[in-house]
């Protein structure tokens, strides 16, 4: 994993790279830059980071950024793993096939940065979407041997 950020007791995220403290807005920024964090709780050492991304898409949303729709949120609650993992696929084989000719009509063939950061943001996307299916899954495992 990438960047380790520790979560202590009083809630708040330090960045053990950067040495300093950071908010759930710039852990937001470091991930669309395509950075692997991993969230850390200094007490327990437990991995929290997928409960972090959680409650950094739960921000986006309250600032009017969420990344996911009201309907696609809901479909995650009703259905869990399942909607997650088929639409990855289905968007993955839609993208592999659109976008690079989507992309080449829009921008000149000599604008491959852009097109390099838009790959980049589409598969940040894709981790983020796994790694909130996981936690649906790990919580949904969790809950069974409770149970």
């Amino acid at each position: 994993m990438g960047r380790i950020i520790k979560r202590y007791e009083n809630r708040k995220l330090y960045d053990s790279e950067e040495r300093r403290y950071v908010s759930l807005e710039e852990l937001a920024k470091l991930v669309r830059e395509g950075v692997e964090i991993q969230v850390i709780d200094k007490s327990s050492e437990a991995d929290i980071t997928a409960q972090t991304l959680t409650q950094v898409i739960l921000e986006e949303g309250k600032r009017g950024r969420n990344p996911l729709s009201p309907e696609t949120l809901h479909d995650v609650i009703r259905w869990g793993n399942s909607v997650l993992d088929d639409g990855i696929q289905q968007v993955k084989e839609r993208l592999d096939h659109i976008v690079p000719q989507s992309i080449e009509k829009i921008f000149h063939p000599g604008k491959s940065e852009e097109i390099s950061e838009l790959k980049k943001r589409i598969e940040s996307l894709e981790g983020l979407i796994n790694r909130l299916a996981q936690t649906q899954q790990d919580n949904g495992d969790s809950d069974a041997k409770q149970g």
